[in-house]
């Protein structure tokens, strides 16, 4: 019986370890996943003109500009649920991406996100 009891410990504890470390490796976002989901929830820019500038930029390789067009967005009156969520989606994704950028030693990344954390400090 104590070691029925001693296995199922064991096998409860390695299952919750792998659940642990299925959780801990989720990817992040990539940047062109979130720009495809905001263009679903705002088909044609959603006559939005945040939404409208956060896609272009992001599409032109400007994700500082995409982020703080983003930051706009989120104050805009009358959005759904769906569309204040892949807002905050695509802008996480554009940060991610800046981040693992600069983490690498890209100069041009680094400078983004202090433009983007001015952006968010006025």
């Amino acid at each position: 019986m104590r070691a029925v009891l001693c296995s199922k410990t064991v096998a409860a504890l390695l299952g919750f370890l792998a659940i642990g470390l299925t959780m801990g490796c989720q990817r992040e976002p990539a940047a062109q996943e979130g720009v495809v989901q905001l263009e679903k929830a705002f088909p044609n820019g959603g006559n939005n003109e945040s939404i409208q500038i956060a896609i272009a930029a992001a599409k032109a390789n400007d994700p500082a500009t995409g982020v703080i067009a983003l930051q706009s967005a989120k104050r805009t009156l009358g959005l759904t649920a769906e569309q204040l969520m892949s807002v905050e989606q695509a802008s996480q994704a554009l940060t991610a991406d800046l981040t693992r950028r600069a983490d690498a030693g890209d100069a041009k990344a680094k400078a983004a996100l202090e433009l983007i954390a001015r952006a968010r400090s006025e």
